[in-house]
C-alpha cells in the first residue's frame, strides 16, 4: 500500500503517515490501548524511573520500540505467519528483545574482544523467526531516526540482513562450525572491523575503573559521585557478602585468585541506576572485587541485575513454553540468563553465574564480569562512521550473520534444552525460497514500523511529560 511506502522525506512525513495509518486501520481504541498497556508493564518501578524511561522512550520511535518490547510480543505471539517458514522443529534459544542496539563487543572468557548479541535479559527458547522479525523492524526504525527513509536502501537494508541470516545458517548444516564461530576484527569487515580496532585500542580495563571508581589510600572503591551509581544500603551490601560464594559455585570459573588476595573478595558494592531502556528501575548493583592479583588495575566489576520472567514467557500462552520454562528453571530467571548466554556465546564469561538475595521479588539475580570491552557500534563514529547506504547493507550482513550463527549454536549443539538441530530444519524450510522469505520480512519491518510510530505518537501524546 501506498501508506506504506518510504520516500526521501524526513521524520514529520513518516509521523504523520503513521497517525493515518492508526486512524484507519487500528480504530478508535488505539490510543487507549497504548495507554494501558504501558502504563500497566510499568506499574512497579518507582514514579523516578518511570519518568526517566519515559523521557527516555520519548526521545524516538526507535528508543520507544527498545522500551516497549512487550507490545512486540502481545501482537507477534503465535503469529500465523510464522508456520511458513517455521516449525516445532525450528526453535531455540533467541535473544528475545533484539534490536540493533543489543549487539555489541565485549570480552569472552579466552581474552578475545569479539562482537555478538550483548543482552540476555529477555532470552528464552521459541520460533528463530521472532528474533528475525523484531530486528528487521529495528532496522526500519533506526534508518528512519538516521533519515535514511529511501524505499530502495531500506529494502537493500533489510534484505542484507535477511540473506545473509538465511545462507550463514544453511552454510551450518550438516557440519558443527557454528559452536567455535566468533566474529572479531580479524573476520568482520567494512566499518565493524574499523570499530573493533578502534575499541581494541581505545579501552581498557584501566580506564573502565577509572571511569567508575576513585582510589583512596592505594585501593579503589567506586565513584558514588558518577550519576550512574548511589550507595548501596548497609542490609543490601550484606545479603550480597552472604551469597558469595553460592554465587562462585554457580560460576566456571577455576582461578579463584593468585598472590595473598583472593580473586572473589569484595572491596566495594554500589547501586547501578541509570541503566538500559527497557529494564530502567530493574534492581542492580556493581561489586568490585580483588581479581587475580592485589594490583589496584586488575580488579574486576562485577554485574549484579535482578531478573524475572522474560517478556515471551507471559505472552507465548497457547503452546508448551511455559511449562517447559517452568520444569527447567524452578523461578530461577537468573540460571535461565545463565544458561541462554552459554547456548548464544562461544567461550562465555567465566563470571557468568548467579546469586539470591532475600527480601527481593523473585530475588535471583544475574551476575557477569562488566567488560572493558563493553561498547556498542556507533555510526557517526570518528573511526567507523557511515558514509555510504552501502556500509548499512555491509552492517545489517554481519548483523544476520551473527545471530544466525547464536541461533544455530543455542540449538541441540550446545545444550540439553533445544533437541534439533535448527540449522537443518530453517534450510530444509527455506531453500528455494528466500525471497519470499525476504519479501516476508520487508513486510512484516515496513507495517510493523509504522505501527511503533503511531503507538510512539499516541505514547508522547498521552504519558511522556512534556518537560522532558
Amino acid at each position: 500500500m501506498a501508506l506504506f511506502r518510504r520516500h526521501a522525506e524526513a521524520m514529520a512525513l513518516l509521523t504523520f503517515k503513521a497517525s493515518i495509518f492508526a486512524l484507519v486501520v487500528l480504530g478508535a481504541t488505539a490510543a487507549r490501548d497504548v495507554v494501558q498497556e504501558v502504563t500497566n508493564w510499568n506499574t512497579n518501578i518507582s514514579s523516578a524511573d518511570r519518568d526517566s524511561k519515559y523521557c527516555r522512550m520519548k526521545k524516538s520511535p526507535f528508543i520507544f520500540y527498545r522500551g516497549t518490547n512487550h507490545l512486540f510480543w502481545k501482537d507477534f505471539a503465535h503469529d500465523a505467519r510464522l508456520d511458513t517458514y517455521g516449525s516445532e522443529e525450528t526453535v531455540t534459544w533467541i535473544q528475545g528483545d533484539l534490536h540493533v542496539e543489543n549487539f555489541g563487543s565485549f570480552e569472552n572468557d579466552q581474552g578475545q574482544v569479539i562482537y555478538s548479541i550483548n543482552d540476555y535479559d529477555e532470552s528464552i527458547v521459541a520460533d528463530y523467526q521472532y528474533d528475525v522479525w523484531r530486528m528487521a523492524i529495528s532496522l526500519v526504525l533506526w534508518l528512519n531516526e538516521r533519515n535514511v527513509t529511501d524505499q530502495t536502501t531500506q529494502d537493500a537494508v533489510i534484505d542484507a540482513f535477511t540473506e545473509s541470516y538465511l545462507d550463514t545458517m544453511a552454510s551450518y548444516r550438516g557440519n558443527s562450525d557454528e559452536t567455535n564461530k566468533i566474529f572479531t576484527k580479524s573476520n568482520t569487515y567494512g566499518k565493524l572491523d574499523n570499530f573493533l580496532n578502534a575499541v581494541e585500542k581505545d579501552e581498557s580495563r584501566q580506564k573502565m575503573l577509572a571511569k567508575w571508581c576513585l582510589m583512596s589510600n592505594g585501593s579503589r572503591y567506586f565513584d558514588l559521585t558518577y550519576y550512574k551509581l548511589e550507595n548501596a544500603s548497609e542490609v543490601k551490601k550484606a545479603d550480597i557478602q552472604a551469597a558469595l560464594d553460592a554465587y562462585v559455585a554457580s560460576t566456571s570459573y577455576s582461578n579463584k585468585g593468585t598472590g595473598t588476595g583472593e580473586y572473589f573478595d569484595i572491596k566495594d558494592i554500589a547501586k547501578r541506576v541509570a541503566a538500559g531502556t527497557g529494564s530502567r528501575g530493574r534492581e542492580r548493583y556493581y561489586i568490585l572485587v580483588e581479581g587475580p592479583s592485589e594490583d589496584q588495575d586488575d580488579d574486576i566489576i562485577l554485574d549484579v541485575k535482578l531478573q524475572s520472567h522474560p517478556t515471551p514467557y507471559v505472552y507465548l500462552v497457547n503452546d508448551n513454553t511455559r511449562a517447559d520454562y517452568d520444569a527447567h528453571f524452578h523461578g530461577n530467571h537468573a540460571e535461565r540468563h545463565a544458561v541462554a548466554y552459554k547456548a548464544l556465546i562461544d567461550e562465555a564469561d567465566n563470571h557468568l553465574g548467579w546469586m539470591h538475595l532475600p527480601n527481593t521479588s523473585g530475588g535471583y539475580f544475574s551476575v557477569r564480569e562488566r567488560s572493558p570491552f563493553k561498547k556498542t557500534y556507533d555510526p557517526d563514529g570518528d573511526d567507523s562512521g557511515v558514509t555510504n547506504t552501502g556500509d548499512y547493507e555491509e552492517l545489517a550482513a554481519q548483523w544476520g550473520a551473527v545471530l544466525a550463527t547464536a541461533h544455530a549454536r543455542a540449538d541441540q549443539d550446545t545444550n540439553e534444552y533445544v533437541t534439533k538441530s535448527v540449522d537443518k530444519q530453517i534450510d530444509i524450510l527455506t531453500d528455494g525460497h528466500h525471497s519470499e522469505f525476504r519479501a516476508q520480512v520487508r513486510h512484516i519491518a515496513y507495517d510493523y514500523a509504522n505501527q511503533v510510530v503511531a503507538d510512539y505518537n499516541t505514547f508522547v501524546a498521552n504519558l511522556a511529560r512534556s518537560s522532558c
